[in-house]
């Protein structure tokens, strides 16, 4: 099952030609893998990072932008888990135009648990690992 959450869009998200500047798109997608934590695993990002001292940086990111988002609308971010490692996380972040099926963009970021002190790769925790299984497509585990 999808994790689902919805984002206004902000007079500072759009650029000249009046839609969201297409890096926000990343920037919401960020903000939905970092309030996930604290829904679904049951710590805020915040804390893994300070007291658990892993981090998450994106290690590869895909991106298809489709329709454009303007101010005043809300953005339906739609975030399922695409393949799970002991050593990373892949997922699908789906924008959708409000309640509509219109799909504005279609990104897929890898992420890597490191160790804050010495960045190098470290094992998935168990929790962590267990939310983002919950929420993941297809076989690929």
């Amino acid at each position: 099952m999808a994790y689902t959450q919805r984002i206004p869009v902000r007079f500072d998200d759009v650029d000249y030609a009046q839609i969201v500047y297409f890096p926000r798109l990343f920037g919401y997608c960020h903000w939905v893998f970092e309030d996930f934590f604290a829904k679904e695993v049951g710590h805020s990002y915040a804390q893994v990072l300070s007291k658990r001292r892993i981090a998450f940086p994106t290690v590869h990111s895909e991106a298809d932008f489709q329709a454009p988002l303007r101010f005043g609308d809300v953005c339906r971010v739609v975030m399922d888990t695409v393949k799970l490692s002991k050593r990373s996380i892949a997922n699908r972040y789906r924008l959708y135009l409000g309640e509509t099926q219109r799909l504005c963009a279609k990104l897929e970021l890898v992420t890597v648990p490191v160790g804050l002190d010495d960045f190098k790769p470290v094992e998935l925790p168990e929790d962590i690992r267990v939310a983002f299984l919950n929420h993941l497509v297809g076989l690929t585990v």
